[in-house]
This record gives structure tokens, sequence and C-alpha cells, in this order.
């Protein structure tokens, strides 16, 4: 209904998913919920499977969310139905410990060869998702990609905000830890001009963009697609409640209490959800049309003033100056 495609998240690929009829991303989370074998490692025969759906269109590894970066879940056991047990590959009456990283991935080395073993795997696109603290490790992972050639690089990269949320993360965490998407997203696109990589690396931003406005200034700042979700939590009828990991969330969202699930109507807030969607690619042509471009892809940061303390505005392309490739249609 909406015209977007879908993120799995990292709890795996149920029926539900592939009942909306989009492309579906499909995410390894730390745990591998839905590729996982007992020991919590990668089942490539589970993956193989996965990637034969036609609907499965890319693969994204999540290595640190916004929310909760450096930092694992818990998934209490009060939680796990039999469905998710199945979906998720794990067992019943036991809480589910996600690890804070991938055993398999502790350097940007191993990162490009967990890469292309998933790529190898499903034959499909296959990218990274990051909080981003800091860009050294980045600039390592570029100059380690030029030694092993281009096409050993990750199909995208989607940039986390540390603004990111989620009401299971410790709030010292989601208030503190982490740059914020304004300056995480132009200091990594720069450093995929700067290593050349920019055309062969697809950059995802992710990260609070909730309005037209914050997702046009994405867009500005070099990211070739948005990701969202608070927009459509809120849409879906989310209150920010922050009862996600409890089973309370009073909304039904996040519950397996029947009595509070009846406050979510699929057939109502479905529609609400993709209007939602519509709505922001709608205003989002529009401003790029203001700004005297044909569509939103050819906004560049020269379209863009960052308003100071002083009140005082000043171009995004002085404060942020890039090579052409950033500066309008790519």
């Amino acid at each position: 209904m909406a015209g977007c495609w879908l993120n799995t998240g990292e709890g795996g690929l149920s029926p539900y998913h592939l009942e909306g009829g989009c492309d579906l991303v499909f995410q390894i989370g730390t745990t591998k919920y839905g590729v996982r074998n007992a020991d919590g490692g990668l089942n490539e025969e589970k993956l193989r499977g996965i990637a034969a759906r036609p609907e499965v269109k890319l693969f994204e590894i999540k290595l640190s969310q916004g929310a909760k970066p450096g930092k694992g879940g818990i998934l209490p056991a009060a939680k796990i139905s039999q469905e998710v047990a199945d979906i998720r590959g794990i067992s019943q009456g036991e809480d589910s410990i996600s690890p804070n990283r991938h055993p398999e991935i502790g350097t940007v080395q191993q990162l490009l060869d967990f890469v292309d073993r998933v790529r190898q795997v499903t034959g499909k696109p296959v990218g990274i998702k990051t909080m981003v603290g800091s860009d050294d490790w980045l600039d390592e992972l570029c100059r380690e990609i030029g030694r092993r050639g281009v096409e050993s690089a990750p199909d995208f990269i989607t940039v986390d905000g540390g603004e990111g949320g989620s009401g299971a993360a410790p709030m010292a965490l989601m208030d503190n830890v982490g740059l914020p998407l304004r300056e995480a997203l132009p200091r990594v696109a720069d450093l995929l001009v700067k290593h050349g990589l920019k055309q062969r690396v697809r950059l995802i931003a992710s990260g609070k963009l909730i309005t037209p406005a914050n997702v046009a200034w994405a867009l500005c700042a070099g990211a070739d697609f948005v990701n969202a979700a608070r927009g459509f939590m809120f849409a879906l009828g989310c209150i920010q409640a922050l009862k996600c990991n409890k089973n309370i969330c009073p909304t039904g969202v996040t519950t397996h209490n029947v009595r509070l699930q009846a406050g979510l109507d699929p057939q109502v807030k479905s529609v609400r959800v993709a209007n939602y969607c519509r709505n922001i690619v709608h205003e989002v042509e529009m401003i790029a049309h203001s700004c005297g471009v044909p569509k939103p892809r050819a906004l560049g940061r020269s379209h863009v003033r960052i308003v100071g303390s002083d009140g005082l505005s000043q171009p995004m392309d002085e404060l942020y100056p890039v090579s052409d490739c950033l500066k309008g249609e790519q």
C-alpha cells in the first residue's frame, strides 16, 4: 500500500513480512535470528533458504544501532511464544540474549570476509548497518577495500544516528553515545568520496528522520536512500511509552496481551501507515521542486543552510565542502 520496501529488523523473516507483497531487506543481527545454528553461529543452509525467496532483495549485517551502540539485548522468555521461537530459531522458556557484536567480526578484515561470505551464499547485495562513534575504523575499512579491490566493498552502508531510539534501550546510551546523524552522515559520505567509493557503496541514512525536511536534508548531505522507523511507529499508534521490552505496551504494538492488542486494528492502522509514507514522498518531491531540481536525488548540499546558535545560517556546502559527486545528481 505504501509503495516502499520493508526491513525485517533482526528478528528473522516471518510470514507477515511476506504477506505485504513488498521488497524485503533481511537484517542479520548479532544473534542471527532466522539464520542461526544452536550455538548462535551463521547457518548457511538457512541463509540460502531465505535468499531463495524472491521478495528478499538485500541482506543487511547489523553491527550496531543508534539506540544502544555497543550493547546487546534481552528478549524476555515471557515474550517468546512458539511462533516467535520457530521464526527466530530459539528455545521457549528462557530469555534470548543478543551479544553486543558478531563473534566472527573483530577487525575490518573479518568484516569484509563476513560480507563476502554472506554475498557468496545468497548471491544478493550485502551491506552493513552501523552507528558511528568514530570514523577511524571506517577509514581503515575503506583502505582495506582499496587493497582488496572495490568488488570486496559492502554494497551499501546504513548509517544510524546516535539519536536512534528503542523503548528497550538504556537511557544512558540512547541519550549520550554515538554521533548524531547530522554529523555522522556527511562525514561518512565524505569518507567514501575521499576513497573513491561513493559510486560503489550506496549510502543509507537512518535515525529519527520523521519529517519531509529531515529526509530532504539527508539526501542533500549525501544519502542515496533513507530508512525510517519512528515516523511509521507514530502512524501505527506508538506513544513512546518505553514499555517495549515489558510486554505491557499500552497501544498494543509490542505486547502479546490480548486485551492490549485490541488497541491495534490492522485495518485502520495500515491505511495510516501507508498514508504517512506516501505523504513523506510527495512532500520531499515538493521540497526538491522548490529548490529548482527535477527530483529529490538531484538535491545537493548547496540547497541547505545550517542555522547556528547565533541565529545566522551558513551554506552546508561551505561547512562540508565536497567533490562534485555530492553536489547534486549522482
